[in-house]
């Protein structure tokens, strides 16, 4: 399955509606459920982005996409982080959040890519 930076975000969306904190991994899995991603999905790496002492760090390609989705909707005020934490990485969606994730897509999709231009395609 192909799918776009704002089919993550509409799953993010989707995933955080009960408005409870949730951590990027479980979110990361939410997304891979919205998007009914196999588990080979689930599990491509995207190449090495550090190597230390021959030692190779590889983040899956879904994590690395939900994470800076994440980051886009946190911008825009879509999403705000657990309350006095530096930790990033504990989130729930805000009231501007939730009521965009009550539109429809067509909607969502407009004022996303109006505010981040959301709607390109994600790099294989």
């Amino acid at each position: 399955m192909s799918y776009q930076k704002i089919d993550v975000a509409l799953g993010i969306l989707d995933f955080l509606k009960d408005a409870e904190y949730h951590s990027i991994t479980a979110t990361v899995l939410g997304v891979g459920r919205y998007l009914d991603l196999t588990s080979s999905q689930m599990s491509e790496v995207l190449p090495s982005r550090k190597i230390f002492k021959s030692q190779k760090f590889t983040s899956t390609k879904i994590y690395v996409q939900t994470v800076l989705v994440v980051s886009s909707l946190r911008k825009a005020k879509f999403l705000k982080d657990f309350p006095k934490t530096s930790k990033l990485g504990f989130f729930t969606i805000t009231e501007n959040g939730l009521e965009l994730h009550i539109k429809n897509k067509k909607e969502i999709k407009e004022i996303l890519n109006a505010k981040l231009n959301i709607t390109t395609k994600l790099k294989k």
